[in-house]
């Protein structure tokens, strides 16, 4: 991990307790921008977890973190066949499910839900 962006996170989570508001972002460069730089930032050390910064060098993934890096296409074409993939997987249909009101809990359990922050 990038030293500097090492200590600024050990700052940004120091009070991590006694703020509810703290964020850390996986692209802490364009965070509000759906984009590359998630990848672009792995090979400069910029990896939130270290599960993150591990695809940059692991022989297994390290060939997709270069190509999505370097080729901001390759990864939207990439990202845009998997979300097809998975928004026809095990779908729901009739009363199996439901669209939720909030989507960090069921419609009948919003009111125990954490917030999404």
């Amino acid at each position: 991990m990038n030293p500097q962006y090492a200590e600024g996170l050990r700052k940004l989570c120091a009070n991590y307790s006694k703020d509810s508001s703290l964020a850390a972002f996986n692209d802490a460069i364009t965070p509000g921008k759906f984009d590359n730089m998630y990848y672009v930032n792995l090979h400069r050390g910029l990896g939130l977890l270290a599960s993150d910064q591990a695809m940059a060098s692991d022989p297994r993934t390290k060939p997709f973190v270069d190509l999505y890096a370097a080729n901001q296409t390759a990864f939207f074409d990439a990202f845009s066949r998997v979300m097809e993939k998975v928004s026809v997987f095990n779908v729901k249909t009739g009363n199996q499910g439901e669209v939720r009101r909030r989507c960090d809990a069921t419609n009948g359990n919003s009111a125990n839900a954490v917030p999404n922050h």
